[in-house]
């Protein structure tokens, strides 16, 4: 459906996911006037005439309303662009930017959502992008990401894509959320420890809260098996509260995956512990992404799954409240384990590159950035909370919109946020509700979390190894999978690693450990 040439929502419904995380807003009419600053303005050296610029991006939920959207119709004027974007549901991406990419000429604009990966790096040297190098020099906002981000991005020293910043300490699989509301019905506290949640989980099992034998004590899904051989993911402060490191770690001087030590063994006997006693979701091994996980939770069957701070958001408490009315949420700041490990993964600080196809004319490079740029700038970190003044909000105070039930319900159809396609440079990028309480609660969380941060030192390298063999876990992580349903032997999961170590794995550790050598002599 294409409407006003605007917007393109491929699908009109997707997984709900909460708030999404960009930054955008006003002047004139928007909800950032009084804040409004030189750095918001888009500058072009091509002077002032509109850039038009189509370009593709990830949807998480809905698309946003596709007539008469005066979100869109205030960025486009403050922005001085015409911009039609095709929002493509996540789970159809992968599909619709391997057609894009192909195409070669279908966009000004794409959201590379896999990152700094082989196929980014392949298509770089293909010559399929524009170098970005010399147009990041002239920005304001974008050149404050973090230089450890721009080097884990660049290609033969090089920028090919503009990062969307995120939080640097773990993603979306930071932290674990919880129904505080049956923790207090069974006297239990916020679970810190494994042990602790273990229990909790057992509680849920036996007590049965959601009634009917509907409850589901933990929610997870399970992997594709080609990045990881799981066998379940949405697991991460569990792994990490087992000591398992952060995908790699250096050892001696040699490069270790996480499976190959016996800590990630110890993982998997908790998770075949707790499969055998029903604490974890039936369906995990056919969910196929966080989003699945995330439904149960908000439908109010499961007890709880593994998210971060942005889910504490107002729409996925109302939706859980729509269940249950005494439904609460709580929230999970570290997990320890028995000796007390802990931790978050330490990421790359961003998701997704915008990457200009080499088919863009060289004159237009410029206003495609300076729209990326004036998309982060402060300004409109205010328009993507509050959007414009009178329609979406009243005002705009001390980061939270003030609005009246219908500016949310027009907020929620128009979606400011999915606009603005670059986010400004932000620690608290996922504290986003408009709750005073709950957002002090997301930046306290997120103030935790930033000090547990655990490195995989080969996270900006790739290996051309492991793209040539994209299936080299599969076996791995099916038999991962049946040792912990209880259908299968330890020593067949000790097969499949040590022929994945003195085979395929043995040279990707090779190629990764070349790679930090030569940076680190």
């Amino acid at each position: 459906m294409n409407f006003k040439r605007k917007l393109v929502p491929l699908v009109a419904t997707a997984a709900l996911m909460v708030t999404t995380l960009a930054g955008c807003s006003g002047s004139n009419n928007s909800a950032a006037e009084s804040s409004a600053s030189p750095e918001g303005a888009a500058k072009t050296e091509t002077g002032s005439k509109t850039a038009s610029i189509k370009a593709m991006t990830i949807l998480f939920g809905n698309p946003p309303a596709t007539e008469n959207n005066k979100a869109l119709e205030d960025l486009e004027k403050r922005g001085n662009v015409d911009l039609d974007v095709t929002f493509v549901p996540s789970e159809a991406y992968t599909d619709k930017l391997s057609v894009a990419v192909s195409a070669g000429n279908s966009y000004d604009l794409l959201l590379m959502d896999g990152g700094k990966d082989d196929k980014f790096s392949n298509l770089v040297k293909m010559g399929a992008f524009h170098d970005l190098t010399p147009y990041i020099e002239k920005t304001k906002n974008i050149s404050k990401i973090d230089d450890t981000v721009w080097n884990g991005i660049k290609v033969d020293g090089k920028v090919y894509g503009i990062p969307r910043p995120r939080g640097l300490y773990g993603g979306g699989e930071a932290n674990i959320l919880i129904r505080k509301d049956w923790l207090d019905k069974y006297n239990l506290a916020v679970p810190k420890t494994v042990d602790e949640l273990t229990n909790a989980l057992a509680v849920f099992k036996e007590k049965d809260p959601a009634g009917g034998g509907k409850t589901i004590p933990f929610s997870i899904y399970g992997v594709d098996g080609i990045n990881s051989p799981g066998p379940f993911a949405g697991v991460a402060p569990i792994q990490f509260a087992f000591g398992v490191p952060n995908i790699w770690k250096l050892d001696n001087g040699n490069a270790v995956r996480d499976f190959q030590t016996p800590e990630y063994k110890a993982f998997l006997e908790w998770l075949k512990d707790s499969w055998s006693k029903g604490l974890i979701d039936k369906d995990a091994p056919v969910l196929k992404n966080q989003g699945q996980a995330r439904s149960k939770f908000l439908a109010g069957t499961a007890g709880a799954f593994v998210g971060n701070v942005s889910d504490m958001a107002e729409t996925n408490i109302e939706k859980l409240k729509q269940t249950d009315p005494n439904a609460e949420i709580a929230i999970v700041d570290v997990l320890e384990g028995a000796n007390g490990q802990k931790g978050v993964a330490l990421l790359g600080g961003y998701y997704g590159l915008w990457a200009i196809p080499s088919s863009v004319k060289e004159d237009k490079v410029q206003q495609i950035v300076d729209f990326l740029d004036f998309s982060a700038s402060e300004e409109n970190v205010a328009f993507s909370k509050a959007g414009v003044t009178g329609i979406h909000s009243s005002d705009f105070k001390d980061g939270i919109a003030v609005q009246t039930e219908e500016q949310k319900k027009q907020y929620d159809l128009d979606k400011p946020s999915q606009f603005v396609l670059e986010n400004r440079v932000d620690p608290y990028v996922y504290a986003g509700s408009k709750d005073p309480e709950i957002l002090k609660a997301q930046r306290a969380t997120l103030d935790v979390i930033s000090k547990v941060g655990i490195e995989n030192p080969f996270l900006s390298y790739n290996s051309a190894t492991a793209s040539k063999n994209p299936d080299s876990y599969k076996k791995m992580s099916a038999v991962m999978t049946k040792y912990v349903l209880g259908e299968g032997t330890w020593d067949d999961v000790q097969k499949e690693m040590d022929a994945w170590t003195n085979g395929t794995g043995a040279q990707i550790a090779k190629d990764l450990l070349d790679q930090y050598n030569a940076e680190h002599k």
